[in-house]
């Protein structure tokens, strides 16, 4: 069905794909692993079409073909007819519309009769159960919620081949299988499905093959069970293998509390009236690393909006380093609490990277020459010392939340939110990751991490907090939040490396 044959992209001087090759037959569903930065976005924006049509490389040679034909001769209502495609950064494919409307603009944009798209729209809602997101603007939604109206929308006309770029990004365990469920009914022997994923394990359910990514090429396709019970091709590749031991987080004695969040209760409201978060309560300790987990639209985005001044809140209060903050400006706030988005682009806008730290150390201010050698020596403690002049934008998503880590360091914040880190399951990122937690507990700051990613919250959290009807349902020992009954009622299997027994 698609063939990819000797593709060589360039976005500068050294090509990210080399003669790269690959095969996806009718009914096949491929899952393509690699590294962060080795080129799977790269990749499927090729098989997409994107690239060379709509995003220009600086350089772009090879065929790519859908059913013999090269996606260059097509034309672009064709080519989106016959590809769907949810991108990495959902954001991009986010517009101010109702959630109906988003699914229905593809058939809309084909003038197809308005009964028949209804009766298309509501089958979606139902097959991927976002019934309960009827009537919202996608843009009031969470993270999570947004990727999966993106995939229904992209499943509109039926697409002969669907192409998913790290699909369960803020997807939360349930919300992950009801992904999996609904691709699985949908595909068929005629479709296809190719999906580029740092987490195989969420699709053991879908997907059949597995190819690696690396050093610009595509290794062979593999059976996806064979390799589920292997690590070291995972590990040649550069990623965490989806079954491996895990390891425990460092114990340390947590020193005295530096964030509270006392009886908050929000001005924003569900559509039955009741608030967002309605008396929730909960403090950070020096040293600590929080995990912080619950539903796709749990309000945990609100949460931490309420800490960084962004929500208003009818009750309670914010304490920073025991300070009442209920005064404080948002950028007053900033300069204590650190916050790294999983997008990063959302908050950079300086020309350089150097310039970007420096901000977060000066909040503006004319920096001195002991400022510019902090910013470099975080750039470079963080991989980035070589491209202290570029600009972030050129950055590929890996290095920007590199970036982030470098900034939040250097600004000497003490607390920081970390919102679904994108370094978690790829070796040299989580390597990263774990330098900026060791750094922040060891200076006897802490690092409250939100994340789907219950493997990662076991790994590196000494206390886990479960988000739940407004408030926190559960806080104590990660080792006992999975035998919880907040976390009973999630509903989401335990993370899988832990002793066999110890289940939800």
């Amino acid at each position: 069905m698609l063939a990819l044959k000797n593709i060589t992209v360039s976005h500068g001087e050294e090509p990210v794909l080399a003669g790269a090759n690959l095969d996806l037959s009718a009914g096949e569903r491929l899952l393509v692993c690699g590294a962060a930065g080795s080129a799977k976005s790269t990749l499927l924006n090729v098989a997409s079409g994107l690239i060379p049509r709509l995003v220009t490389p600086s350089h772009f040679a090879g065929e790519a073909t859908l059913t013999g034909k090269p996606l260059s001769a097509m034309s672009k209502d064709t080519l989106f007819a016959e590809i769907g495609l949810v991108m990495q950064s959902v954001e991009e494919q986010s517009w101010d519309l109702g959630v109906e409307d988003l699914i229905a603009f593809p058939m809309e944009n084909r003038s197809m009769p308005k009964a028949e798209i209804r009766v298309r729209v509501d089958a979606l809602l139902k097959q991927f159960r976002l019934d309960a997101l009827r009537g919202r603007r996608v843009l009031t939604l969470s993270g999570g919620e947004r990727r999966m109206v993106a995939i229904a929308a992209a499943m509109a006309l039926s697409p002969r081949l669907l192409i998913l770029d790290e699909p369960t990004t803020g997807l939360d365990p349930a919300a992950r299988q009801r992904l999996t469920e609904a691709l699985a009914d949908t595909l068929d022997s005629k479709r296809a499905v190719l999906v580029a994923e740092q987490d195989p394990a969420a699709f053991h359910s879908v997907a059949g093959t597995v190819r690696f990514i690396s050093k610009g090429q595509v290794s062979e396709a593999r059976s996806f069970e064979t390799l589920m019970n292997e690590e070291r091709p995972w590990r040649e590749a550069g990623i965490l293998p989806p079954h491996r031991t895990a390891s425990s987080p460092k114990a340390s004695a947590p020193g005295a509390e530096i964030l509270g969040v006392r009886d908050v209760t929000t001005v924003l409201c569900r559509a039955h009236g009741q608030p967002v978060l309605n008396g929730a309560e909960l403090m950070v300790r020096a040293g600590e690393v929080l995990g912080l987990i619950g539903r796709n639209g749990a309000g945990k985005t609100t949460l931490f909006q309420s800490i960084l001044g962004l929500a208003r809140i009818s009750r309670g209060k914010i304490t920073i380093e025991g300070i009442d903050a209920t005064g404080w400006t948002v950028a007053r706030r900033a300069r204590r609490i650190a916050y790294l988005p999983q997008n990063m682009r959302r908050i950079l806008f300086n020309m350089t990277l150097a310039e970007e730290v420096l901000f977060a150390i000066t909040a503006g201010a004319d920096p001195g020459e002991a400022d510019r050698n902090r910013a470099q020596a975080c750039l470079e403690k963080y991989g980035l010392g070589g491209l202290s002049e570029t600009n972030p934008f050129a950055l590929s998503v890996r290095q920007q939340a590199l970036l982030g880590l470098a900034c939040a360091d250097a600004a000497g914040a003490a607390v920081a939110i970390l919102d679904e880190p994108l370094l978690g399951r790829d070796l040299n990122g989580r390597a990263m990751l774990d330098l900026f937690i060791h750094s922040m507990t060891d200076k006897g700051r802490a690092v409250m991490l939100i994340s789907h990613d219950l493997e990662l919250i076991e790994e590196v959290a000494t206390r886990t907090l479960i988000l739940a009807d407004g408030r926190i349902a559960f806080d104590g020992d990660s080792s006992e939040a999975w035998q919880s009954a907040a976390f009973r009622a999630l509903g989401w299997p335990a993370p899988s490396f832990l002793p066999e027994g110890l289940v939800a």
